[in-house]
């Protein structure tokens, strides 16, 4: 579940660089609080640079202490501000003007601007964060408009004096003067110190108009949110929303809680920002590895200024989703719960890339055979990553993490090759990996605390469900009918069979088309 809340509407981005008339604005000295109220021409005025992570690192802890310590005239760090000809860009303090902007709008992810913002799409977990922050920001500062009505009351208590530093007290301001050069150099310093961006942030602010980079963020937020494609014409414009949304159907719906009470998870784990972004970087590399150019990292692609690269690099991502799931007649069908996710049912991104990488190849190869061996090699497969899981992240942990993918699209490959006719052994796999070492069961123990924890819950509904869950009559393997099934007629229709429940079973739509038929 997210525990950041999400304040990214509160401020829209902008490009340093877009062309616009100069307007008139003064560097002013300071900054209260009613810049921010809703017909305020410095709201109107303010922007972030289009590259600025999202506004979405603060706690709900993080978010009321912040307006506690503005009520109470406590020391706050400088805004710095750079004048562009025609807006305001916030190179430091995009935080704390979105949060005091969150407050008086009483919107902290969850109301207007933000549906606005996400064309009215908001996930289930930045709803019940926001929930979150408003009860506490209530419960320890008051809400903006009650504050707001009690200016100049003479009872003396902590609201009314509260209420009399809202109007009285400003943030201090520092200004960068300069070019669009100077401000983004400026950027990147002043991000260097305090929280600091990470290694992903970084890399796509430096590739920000590269395909992966607009593609990943795109995806992220289901096309909605920040256009980072705004530049492109109002046609491709369309197809990257429409091609994202798709993407993030599949990878995050829907949104679970913990502990697990159902085998419908999504494909990609959770959308948390950084680690949501870092997962669709790789998988957008790896979707778009080429016979011909190989693999093609994010800084290898050129700046895509028309959008034709960014909606190819999306349309690839999504050939490679629509063999592991959905209803197309391609579809595998794969069962996140038994492919993707732990025994504790943590999600493995590095068991969902290497499977990426190896239908990616096989799909370069045109290797149909391959699929169809999969499909009867599926069922011991199946059985070994179900008894297997604790096993296959202790083989992780000990893999170099620049190894992990490779590894896992090895182990896949060769649980098709060796699976179609036995059940492959531990030892096996342990021996492919290319390590060695004993295999000592650690879950034996008897001892421990006498409640259950979250982990234990779900491990517990993990291995009972999946041993319960539907399984095509096909290929032997799990069904994921809330993702990908299909109707087959028991007694096919060109041998006389009808449509009836009687005639009818549930299987894994490629076992349905490209094994079957």
């Amino acid at each position: 579940m997210a525990r950041r809340v999400n304040l990214d509407a509160m401020i829209p981005r902008e490009d340093f660089a877009i062309k616009e008339e100069e307007t008139a604005i003064d560097l002013f000295k300071d900054f209260p609080i009613t810049h921010l109220s809703p017909d305020s021409p410095y709201l109107k005025l303010l922007r972030k640079p289009d590259f600025q992570r999202e506004t979405n690192h603060w706690s709900p802890e993080q978010v009321a202490t912040f307006i506690a310590s503005f009520l109470d005239n406590e020391v706050i760090p400088s805004l710095i501000l750079w004048k562009s000809p025609g807006f305001i860009f916030v190179l430091d303090g995009g935080h704390r003007l979105s949060a005091l902007r969150a407050w008086v709008e009483d919107d902290y992810g969850d109301r207007s601007i933000s549906l606005n913002f996400y064309g009215n799409e908001i996930p289930k977990d930045q709803k019940k964060i926001a929930a979150r922050t408003r009860k506490l920001i209530e419960e320890r500062v008051g809400r903006y408009t009650t504050l707001k009505g009690i200016v100049g009351s003479k009872v003396a208590n902590l609201d009314t004096k509260r209420a009399n530093t809202l109007f009285t007290r400003s943030l201090t301001l520092q200004w960068v003067q300069g070019s669009a050069d100077v401000a983004e150099t400026s950027f990147f310093k002043i991000n260097s110190q305090g929280t600091p961006l990470d290694d992903v942030e970084t890399m796509l602010i430096r590739n920000r108009r590269k395909p992966i980079a607009i593609s990943a963020r795109a995806i992220l937020r289901a096309g909605t949110g920040n256009a980072y494609w705004s530049s492109f014409e109002e046609s491709r414009k369309v197809i990257v929303e429409e091609l994202s949304k798709q993407l993030y159907a599949s990878f995050f719906e829907p949104e679970v809680d913990i502990p697990l009470k159902t085998l419908d998870v999504p494909l990609g784990g959770s959308v948390s920002p950084v680690d949501a972004l870092s997962l669709l970087i790789e998988y957008l590399t790896i979707a778009g590895t080429t016979q011909s150019q190989g693999t093609r990292s994010i800084e290898r692609y050129s700046d895509d200024a028309s959008g034709e690269e960014t909606i190819e690099v999306l349309k690839a991502a999504l050939r490679i989703v629509q063999r592991m799931t959905g209803n197309s007649e391609s579809s595998l069908g794969l069962h996140p719960a038994v492919y993707f996710y732990n025994e504790r049912g943590k999600y493995s991104r590095f068991l969902f890339l290497g499977m990426a990488a190896l239908l990616s190849e096989r799909l370069r190869n045109n290797d149909n055979h391959f699929f169809k061996k999969f499909t009867s090699a599926r069922e011991n497969m199946e059985k070994f990553l179900m008894e297997n899981k604790s096993l296959i992240g202790i083989l992780l942990q000990n893999m170099g993490k620049g190894n992990r993918v490779a590894k896992m699209r090895d182990l896949f490959a060769f649980l098709v090759a060796e699976s179609v006719n036995r059940l492959v052994l531990p030892e096996e796999a342990i021996s492919q990996l290319g390590l060695r070492g004993r295999i000592i069961d650690v879950n034996t123990t008897q001892t421990g605390p006498t409640k259950f924890s979250d982990d234990d819950k779900s491990q517990i509904f993990i291995k009972k469900a999946l041993a319960n869950a539907l399984t095509c009559t096909v290929c032997g393997g799990k069904l994921d009918p809330n993702k990908s099934v299909s109707y087959d007629h028991l007694t096919r229709v060109r041998d006389g069979g009808i449509g009836h429940p009687s005639n009818g079973d549930l299987v894994h739509p490629y076992c349905n088309t490209g094994v079957k038929n």
